[in-house]
């Protein structure tokens, strides 16, 4: 029993406890484009934002108390340019060839077909995130209006989005503005990100990893663009689109479950 209870903890000292790593980098198979990605533990969150909140809409509320069971791994950046290619052969964007801008002009439908495939490369399993998942990892362990603070002037907003007052209507390679805490970059700005929910509207209700709603055609879209006010760049903003349109204000950013 003594020999067997040393194997089993030189077993756990040699695959670090078995921990999942906090930042893995992936290598598209038969390419030299990689896919970062950041671990978001489990935890509680509060969604949405308070009545009080300046600029807040009211699909914003009510706010509720949700829990996310299991981490997962998000993209450190937005889906670029060069994996969209590296994955599909294909190059939607309406801003040229950037290799790392974020893909945009991609429908809901055309992520879940560049998920499809992603997927069958051995790398792992993808999705879109849940809107939860997505506003609990851009608010990185925080209740204000930005992960930075409540920022009633937006004076901040430039450190960390590209979006209306410093874009020039185009965007910018993911990565160039400062991150949350948690070390995700461009949540707020360049290009609004698809959820994986059909947009409805919230209950007051505790959650435990919601999935959005039932019922309803559109879906949501998250975080603000380069075309947006620095309203639409909160935390708590939400909005939703037909999942058949993929304007050149829209991409999307990757989830992967924790193994």
């Amino acid at each position: 029993m003594r020999k067997l209870a040393i194997i089993l903890a030189l077993a756990l000292i040699l695959c670090g406890g078995c921990a999942p790593k906090s930042l893995i980098t992936l290598r598209i198979p038969d390419t030299d484009v990689d896919i970062m990605m950041k671990l978001i533990p489990a935890g509680d969150f509060v969604m949405g934002s308070p009545s009080l909140e300046q600029d807040r809409w009211d699909n914003e509320g009510p706010q509720h108390l949700v829990t996310i069971t299991e981490p997962f791994y998000m993209g450190v950046f937005e889906v670029t340019q060069e994996q969209w290619l590296a994955v599909m052969e294909t190059l939607p964007s309406e801003f040229g060839y950037i290799p790392g801008n974020p893909v945009e002009r991609v429908s809901w439908d055309d992520c879940q077909d560049f998920i499809t495939e992603l997927n069958t490369l051995g790398i792992g399993t993808f999705r879109l995130p849940t809107e939860a998942e997505w506003e609990y990892a851009c608010r990185a362990d925080t209740i204000t209006t930005f992960p930075w603070g409540a920022d009633l002037t937006y004076g901040s907003l430039g450190e960390y989005a590209w979006y209306d007052d410093n874009s020039d209507d185009t965007t910018h390679l993911v990565g160039g503005k400062l991150p949350n805490q948690w070390g995700l970059y461009d949540m707020h700005g360049n290009v609004f990100e698809w959820c994986n929910d059909l947009y409805g509207e919230y209950g007051i209700d505790p959650q435990t990893d919601p999935q959005g709603s039932t019922t309803g055609w559109s879906r949501v879209i998250r975080g603000g663009c380069m075309i947006s006010p620095p309203d639409y760049c909160r935390s708590a903003s939400r909005g939703n689109v037909t999942p058949t349109i993929g304007g050149n204000w829209i991409g999307s950013r990757l989830v992967r479950m924790a193994p």
